[in-house]
């Protein structure tokens, strides 16, 4: 099996010089961009359903179920049980993280396409666990944009830094990485990528805790990156970030830390946290969506529109109780709909479009108990969204606003991702 240790890599080298590294084992390399071609307008209508990939929370296995019909199509054996499980940008693979172990191993969801010509040929394939792996201290935030994914492991307190290692599903197939970029201590980090651009955390090497509290700025230099850029508004105990088209945001202890980018001038900001943001509840998650200017922060006690432009936060509205409830949550195919699952069961529609208005309420589960957490993934093909709570799975029908199917577990579920070809606006990026 072949294995990167990221330590072992002798990233000092020049591109031109890690050819003469002398070590076979060393891929890093620069993989040429998607040839995306012109595609007719029935793409979305050839789509199948995917399939859904859900690890066992007690066992070191992944499960893939074909939601054409539910069948299971197979269960593969990983090292470890996943304590997290994402689908890589173009949902090809399902990218199985085992924190404690500093594992991570990639499965072939088995559902591609590759372009030919004038159109994309779809292929139906057999799951299976790839060769390529790899290793290194708490892998951790899993950011993906576009068709990149930024990979972020945090290391720990007793000699091993943290680690940012960008990829895509062609760099997995390859079974290489695009770019890494070794930091001087460890820290609970993330990354945002822009291009050719990537804003990461920094940590002061002798701050308390593992959160970091600074934002810099990094070019990719082929499978490197160089740092260009510290801002100096500081984000201490720094947790969480999204970015839009004009701005990248970060969550920090005391407001959220905005940056504006124009060309290659990146301009920092801070807003400061309004009075209704309770002190021991800080923003630590934000979601955006390319149809709304504004982002969202999650909190246990409630959700805020993050307005960068205006440089303003407020409390988006929403029935009192449910603000004592942190919902599951996701987006659907196109990024269209915020979709909360509340505390009474619901699944709630926010339009990003319309100021995250709420648009559509569909009754799915029994009211919840506090301390219960369904899973919610949404299909990247179709207007569907799968629900796992307990041993069951429920899909509901976004478009027709009903549940629409049910099928039943005989494994204690973990996380899951979606797995599939997504939908024509999806591969616009």
């Amino acid at each position: 099996m072949k294995t990167f240790n990221l330590k072992a890599l002798v990233l000092a080298c020049t591109a031109t010089a890690l050819v003469g590294c002398g070590d076979s084992e060393t891929n890093i390399t620069e993989i040429d961009p998607t040839v995306v071609p012109v595609v007719d307008d029935h793409h979305d209508e050839e789509l199948g359903k995917g399939r859904l990939a859900i690890a066992d929370a007690e066992q070191a296995v992944v499960h893939i179920f074909d939601l054409e019909d539910n069948s299971l199509v197979d269960s593969l054996t990983i090292e470890n049980p996943a304590t997290a499980l994402h689908a890589s940008p173009e949902n090809r693979y399902a990218v199985a993280i085992q924190k404690e172990t500093g594992k991570v191993q990639f499965i072939d969801g088995g559902l591609w396409q590759e372009a030919h010509g004038d159109h994309y040929d779809q292929h139906v394939d057999a799951p299976e666990l790839t060769s390529f792996s790899m290793q290194g201290a708490k892998p951790a935030h899993f950011v993906s944009r576009g068709e990149q994914v930024a990979l972020f492991f945090d290391g720990n307190d007793v000699g091993e830094n943290a680690e940012l290692n960008i990829l895509s599903d062609e760099s997995i197939k390859a079974e290489k990485i695009i770019a890494h970029h070794d930091f001087d201590t460890y820290m609970h980090g993330t990354a945002e990528i822009r291009g050719e651009y990537v804003l990461s955390t920094l940590r002061v090497s002798d701050a308390e805790g593992t959160l970091p509290n600074e934002v810099a700025v990094f070019e990719i230099h082929g499978d490197h990156l160089h740092q260009e850029q510290v801002f100096d508004t500081k984000c201490p105990d720094l947790h969480g970030s999204f970015q839009n088209e004009n701005y990248i945001a970060f969550a920090c202890d005391d407001g959220i830390l905005t940056v504006q980018q124009e060309g290659s001038t990146f301009t920092d900001s801070k807003i400061a946290y309004p009075a209704d943001v309770p002190e021991s509840k800080r923003i630590w998650t934000i979601k955006g969506s390319e149809h709304s200017a504004t982002l969202l922060g999650l909190t246990p006690r409630g959700i805020f529109v993050i307005d960068p432009v205006n440089q303003g936060i407020s409390l988006l509205e929403r029935p009192a109780d449910e603000n004592s409830y942190f919902p599951r949550y996701t987006f659907d195919a196109h990024h269209e709909h915020l979709l909360l699952l509340d505390k009474n069961g619901a699944l709630n529609a926010y339009s990003a479009e319309h100021n995250w208005e709420l648009e559509k309420t569909i009754p799915v589960l029994e009211a919840l108990a506090d301390d219960v957490r369904p899973l919610i993934i949404a299909s990247k093909a179709h207007e569907l969204v799968y629900i796992i709570n307990g041993k069951e799975v429920t899909t509901v029908d976004l478009h027709e606003g009903e549940v629409v199917g049910h099928f039943d577990l005989d494994f204690a579920p973990g996380k899951a991702a979606w797995l599939g070809i997504a939908s024509e606006e999806e591969h616009v990026h």
